[in-house]
């Protein structure tokens, strides 16, 4: 790497300001602001960096093969959001949410935009939460940007502990630290951050007003999904606390909520099971629903029986040779990098759901021929802009990763930080899920930095690394592909910018708190 200076490390982050800038700044899409900011990696790379051609051309392969994953899972739930529109679905599960909330918009978009994200996150994650639950809002006739917004805020707290507690499990493995002392502070932060996301997603329903109108609900719904997450994590199994938080949210959303003196029903509407519901278009809400029902036991049957152990391991992925930038800093070769598990990666459980789904609709007479035609064509148009967007933002932080700008810029920070790093430990968590699009690729970035620092500084490193993983999984909430994925699910794709500007707001509220308790818990323990 080049020595460190001030020149060097603002060149470091030069490619995530371009984004910031063109994005928050001048409003720019997604794709386009990504391809500008990779171009910007390049060049800084083989100029500043030392990166050869080969290296550059590595990173950026590297950046490509580990946006497959997430494409896979953008294109199935576009196409599963296609095949519900087209037989008037929506309309049927519009309805019978109305009816199971008493028509309360604001425990909607509670049960819908942060409960049930919450429990896709447990037992899928990947942006799943987000694909699934924005159309769902749209549906329910929330504008576009509440309904790419609240999920983006809503799911970020389960997210250490969701897919099956993957980025936990990353963390703990890179940076041997005491899994139970991980747990518990992770999962005492999260639960604070659960309720704070809560009362972000009522602030967004209607500002203040929202707020006073909503606080027993977020507090009776954050509480019991927090505390449930901070007893399962630490008393059961870290792996499973969001997928248990995530469905005790569910019920006490959708069923406990509805049925207190503070959100009473609308005069006329009672509370019904959605089972029992038949809507205006003439299709039960359990048919209309049958997508979601079974996304959920197909993902349930596969990730928490043997069915995981048994198909997960035919994996696909290629192989790097090792790289070097002419300033010494190296990248071993790899075989098998981001290898996707052909089976069981949740994309084709996606895709399998869909084919699922169109068997039972037409089983009962609701797909009609020519709704394939016409759902293959408005998936196409409605993925392309969205894969431009994650293809060029992975190839931009696979570059800077493989020309040491990555390394140089957490370098940088530590060294001008001093006494004060436990408060930006959070926000480094976050910047590393900013850049590359998800907590546990943030935990291997930084895990073993953050623990090193704290162990440099004699500060405890347990408290730092779950900050990391912390910050790192509320940075979900500002990743420009989970980002993309919202904008394309709610037809918003080339309005990133706008999203991003409202998201980044909270995001930096919640990472400031953090940060003060972070720092506070260091100076007191």
């Amino acid at each position: 790497m080049p020595q460190l200076t001030a020149l060097t490390w603002f060149l470091s982050f030069s490619p995530v300001v371009v984004i910031l800038y063109l994005m928050l700044g001048k409003r720019w899409s997604g794709r386009h602001a990504g391809t500008a900011a990779w171009l910007v990696a390049l060049a800084v790379s083989y100029l500043a960096f030392g990166a050869d051609l080969p290296l550059l051309a590595i990173g950026t392969l590297k950046g490509l093969w580990a946006t497959v994953f997430i494409v896979l899972i953008i294109w199935g739930a576009i196409a599963l959001y296609n095949v519900v529109e087209k037989t008037g679905g929506f309309t049927a599960i519009t309805e019978a949410f109305t009816q199971l909330t008493g028509g309360n918009r604001l425990l909607q978009l509670l049960v819908i935009g942060f409960a049930f994200p919450s429990f896709l996150q447990g037992v899928l994650g990947f942006g799943t939460a987000v694909a699934v639950a924005a159309p769902l809002l749209l549906g329910l006739g929330f504008n576009p940007l509440t309904a790419t917004t609240v999920p983006l805020i809503g799911h970020s707290w389960a997210v250490t502990f969701g897919s099956l507690g993957s980025s936990y499990g990353i963390l703990i493995n890179l940076t041997g630290l005491d899994p139970g002392g991980v747990a518990l502070w992770s999962s005492l932060f999260l639960a604070l951050s659960a309720l704070i996301s809560g009362v972000f997603v009522v602030h967004i329903y209607n500002g203040l007003r929202g707020v006073v109108e909503g606080l027993p609900a977020v507090l009776l719904l954050a509480g019991s999904m927090g505390g449930s997450l901070i007893l399962v994590a630490n008393f059961v199994t870290p792996y499973v606390a969001s997928v248990v938080s995530g469905l005790l949210g569910l019920i006490v959303g959708g069923i406990v909520l509805p049925r207190t003196s503070w959100y009473r029903p609308k005069d006329g509407l009672s509370i019904n099971s959605p089972l029992e519901i038949t809507g205006s278009s003439g299709i039960p809400f359990k048919v209309a629903f049958y997508p979601y029902f079974l996304l959920l036991a197909v993902v349930l049957g596969v990730f928490l029986t043997p069915l995981k152990g048994l198909l997960g391991g035919v994996q696909v992925g290629p192989s790097f040779p090792a790289t070097a930038t002419r300033l010494g800093f190296t990248n071993p070769a790899v075989t098998d990098f981001a290898p996707i598990s052909v089976f069981t990666t949740p994309g084709v459980l996606i895709f399998l759901t869909v084919f699922l789904s169109i068997v039972i609709y037409r089983l009962n007479r609701l797909w009609k021929p020519q709704f394939t035609k016409q759902a293959s064509r408005d998936v196409v148009k409605r993925a392309v802009p969205s894969t431009m967007t994650l293809v060029t933002m992975s190839m931009m932080a696979a570059v800077m990763k493989e020309s040491g700008m990555v390394a140089l810029l957490a370098q940088g920070t530590a060294t001008l930080a001093g006494g004060a790093f436990p408060l930006l430990a959070p926000f480094i968590g976050n910047l590393g899920a900013f850049i590359t699009g998800s907590n546990s690729s943030s935990n291997i970035l930084f895990g073993v930095f953050q623990r090193d620092v704290a162990q440099l500084l004699e500060i405890d490193a347990v408290i730092i690394a779950a900050m990391q993983t912390t910050g790192g999984a509320l940075g979900s909430m500002i990743s420009p592909l989970k980002v993309a994925m919202g904008a394309a699910m709610t037809g918003m794709v080339g309005n990133e910018g706008l999203i991003m500007q409202r998201v980044l707001t909270y995001n930096m509220g919640l990472m400031l708190i953090l940060g003060l308790l972070s720092l506070g818990l260091i100076t007191l323990l």
